[in-house]
């Protein structure tokens, strides 16, 4: 029997594993949604008579903003109503963003609102793979479960590849995103089809109890002073600065002309960049593993090694016998690729291992949130750099140094780290 008051037991009843799909699936549609405009901006662009900047704005920027401000609210409703109703409102949310394409997809002003609903309802995606796993996931496995969540990934590869395939066959691109409410909708039954099922096997409801409603409002008043919470907010501050600002540079660097940048061109960059995206899928999964089989679950080790290998790996593809060859190059972007989600998986793993079910759902909604403006900002940061100094080495020194204060920051608190993980378990 799984159960949320059972989450730490060893055993692996199937149903488990169905709620933890319901959650990639979540995920999944999150990125699929998200992602389907970029190949489309200068399709729907022209259109809608609006130029690219325009559009890149109000269908990508402004649905990033509203993941980043909507993810608070989904965290605090996952600890008050459940795992099952977030994940049916924010795909219903998307869905009935996507039956509506076809009816009002026609002015910038409706398009713009579609696509906030649809940053309202993928916001939900970002925040449930914690409370997941937490809940009803038993500790030995719980390294493994977050390694799947790598299977939500493939949303970006549908949604970048597949979706424009769709609208060129729907014959128009609001009839095409409006064709994409089905694979939706099928999600929406299964996770309620998984809810049902799952009932047997809860010996509570997942909203809180009365008592544990107690433990959510001491929220800010305790969870807020607690070095774990601050710890691992500033671990995921620093991770997605240096992993956004290296997303956003590396394939710049990797097409500008010498000597600024390796001389490659836009379609060999992205080519060699898309490299990075499988390895990020692949090592979300062999993070997971790594934690349980081998540290046995010492997430700040493993924390520590990311950041290492980010300097390392990241700075590599600006000296000349790395990026010189294009064989190589691929498989060196392959390996950062692979070894950039240690740090979000390691600090995953401590939220799971370190703070209770009935909170876990805002503190990494607080997480992600702030980590994403301040990701956002180091972005920012860095292009600047490259501004006023017309070359990426400052940018990429920024990142080193951003990398030696998040290894500071777990290598300094590492055995906090550990005893807090450890208390968990008794």
């Amino acid at each position: 029997m799984c159960s949320e008051t059972m989450y730490d037991s060893d055993e692996y009843p199937r149903i488990c594993w169905f709620v933890l799909a319901a959650g990639i699936v979540m995920m999944f549609f999150t990125m699929l949604t998200g992602l389907s405009f970029a190949p489309l901006i200068g399709v729907i662009a022209q259109d809608l008579s609006i130029d690219i900047g325009t559009a890149s704005f109000g269908f990508m920027g402004l649905m990033m903003l509203t993941n980043a401000i909507f993810v608070l609210l989904w965290g605090v409703l996952v600890d008050k109503i459940g795992i099952f109703r977030v994940i049916i409102m924010g795909l219903s949310v998307l869905l009935i963003a996507h039956l509506l394409y076809p009816m009002i997809g026609y002015s910038y002003a409706t398009v713009v609102f579609l696509r906030i609903l649809t940053g309202l309802g993928g916001a939900a995606g970002l925040i449930l793979i914690e409370p997941i796993v937490s809940r009803w996931i038993p500790f030995k496995q719980r390294g493994f479960a977050l390694g799947l969540n790598a299977l939500s990934m493939a949303g970006a590869v549908v949604g970048l590849s597949c979706v424009p395939r769709v609208v060129s066959v729907a014959g128009h691109w609001q009839v095409g995103l409006g064709w994409l409410s089905v694979p939706i909708a099928a999600g929406l039954l299964y996770t309620m089809l998984v809810a049902y099922f799952a009932q047997k096997h809860q010996t509570r409801n997942e909203a809180a109890t009365p008592g544990e409603k107690e433990v959510g409002d001491y929220f800010g008043k305790v969870f807020l002073r607690s070095p774990a919470f601050w710890l691992g907010l500033l671990i995921m501050a620093f991770s997605n600065w240096v992993n956004n600002a290296f997303n956003d540079l590396g394939p710049g660097f990797l097409a500008v002309a010498p000597p600024i940048g390796a001389g490659y061109g836009p379609e060999v960059a992205g080519h060699l960049a898309s490299g990075g995206m499988i390895g990020i899928v692949v090592g979300i999964f062999i993070g997971g593993i790594v934690l349980d089989k081998v540290f046995k679950g010492r997430s700040g080790i493993l924390v520590m090694a990311g950041f290492i290998l980010c300097i390392i790996l990241y700075n590599g593809i600006m000296l000349e016998p790395i990026y010189s060859n294009t064989t190589f190059l691929s498989m060196w972007i392959l390996i950062g690729g692979i070894t950039s989600p240690f740090t979000s998986i390691g600090n995953q793993y401590f939220a799971v291992r370190t703070f209770s079910p009935n909170v876990i759902g805002k503190v990494v909604a607080c997480w992600t949130c702030i980590s994403n403006f301040v990701g956002s900002f180091g972005v920012m940061i860095s292009a600047y750099a490259i501004h006023i100094t017309g070359s990426y080495r400052m940018s990429f020194a920024i990142m080193s140094g951003v990398c030696i204060l998040g290894f500071i920051a777990a290598m300094a608190s590492r055995e906090r780290r550990t005893a807090m993980e450890l208390a968990a378990t008794e």
